[in-house]
């Protein structure tokens, strides 16, 4: 595969170098930057984040061996050069074998400064979070054929939200229709949650990450910017709870058309998941009759999973709940965009 870089080695940062080693392909990643190094001395820092990838709370040991020389992670013999830079335009990307750089830092300003690196050092820039600047928003499951090497030089991987709900909303809209919904994510822990109260520019996420608090949800932009159909059908909240990782996402949607019976819905659903959806959405059904939870979807690589136990139909009412684990998956279906790019440029 065609060389890539990472910037930003947080959570999304490691489970993408973690897909890739899973995958036989952790030696096309030739550089890291960390754009937030907060002072720290380049090798102490270096370390720490070797230390970070070898051990992880949520899906344990990383499967190889790891360590740190330098200013370079080791990871099965590959030397990987870490550089600590603050504004990824002063790197020199193609110095360091970059032809796909993936700007995973979370940091609005780094992302908007990667997406201008195309023509400059590198090829194609994927960011891994929805992006104005973007030539293009890709998600797996509804517009995977759209991507045109040719004019997309700049490709969003969108949201792991909006990767769980568009592919499922896309077949429901097109089968019955949708006049309008709204969507509660029950959202794991984030980076800028604390243990204790801080001031924050929306009040309720800055109070204690150890309770459940209300917060604006971006998946209501994020999937009409996939469907535009159903741009302002929409509305969104969020709930953040003190948990690491599963992301549960409940959607009310009032149907154009609906169906006679629940069934119908399940069996259209089942259809798309053996099809066009298989690998990107599955039904859940519960084990021995009985429903799961969260904790059971740990490290499961779908973008969302429709548990049928809590699915209902009322009239036009159609209520679904979709499970996905909110890391592995959205890091899964980037390495899925990364594949598809680079088989365009091979």
């Amino acid at each position: 595969m065609t060389g890539i870089g990472i910037i930003g080695f947080g959570r999304v940062g490691r489970g993408l170098l973690r897909e890739l080693h899973q995958r036989g392909e952790a030696t096309v990643v030739t550089a890291l930057a960390e754009v937030n190094p907060g002072g720290r001395a380049p090798e102490a820092l270096t370390a720490d984040l070797a230390y970070l990838l070898a051990h992880d709370p949520a899906y344990g040991r990383f499967p190889g061996a790891v360590t740190a020389e330098g200013t370079s992670l080791v990871i099965d013999g590959h030397r990987l050069p870490v550089v600590f830079e603050g504004q990824p335009a002063r790197m020199d990307w193609a110095g360091l074998g970059v032809e796909i750089l993936v700007e995973a830092s979370g940091d609005p300003a780094a992302a908007a400064q990667a997406a201008r690196l195309t023509g400059a050092g590198v090829d194609k820039v994927v960011i891994t979070r929805s992006e104005a600047a973007a030539d293009l928003t890709l998600v797996r499951g509804v517009n995977w054929e759209a991507y045109d090497p040719a004019k997309h030089h700049v490709v969003s991987c969108s949201t792991c939200t909006a990767n769980a709900l568009a592919p499922v909303l896309a077949v429901i809209a097109d089968a019955y229709g949708v006049e309008s919904g709204a969507v509660a994510t029950i959202h794991p822990a984030l980076s800028g949650d604390t243990l204790l109260d801080a001031p924050a520019p929306q009040a309720s996420a800055g109070r204690s990450g150890l309770g459940v608090r209300p917060v604006t949800s971006e998946v209501a932009r994020t999937t009409a910017q996939l469907l535009p159909a159903l741009a302002g059908r929409l509305s969104a909240m969020s709930l953040r709870v003190p948990t690491l990782l599963v992301n549960a996402l409940l959607a009310d949607l009032v149907l154009t058309n609906p169906p006679a019976d629940l069934a119908s819905v399940v069996e259209l659903l089942r259809a798309a998941c053996a099809g066009p959806l298989q690998g990107v959405v599955a039904l859940e059904e519960g084990f021995l009759g009985r429903p799961r939870v969260a904790a059971d979807f740990l490290g499961d690589t779908h973008s969302g999973l429709v548990d049928i136990n809590w699915m209902s139909l009322n009239r036009a009412l159609l209520r679904l709940l979709i499970w996905h684990d909110n890391e592995r998956a959205y890091c899964c279906r980037v390495a899925d965009t990364l594949r598809l790019i680079a088989g365009h440029m091979a």
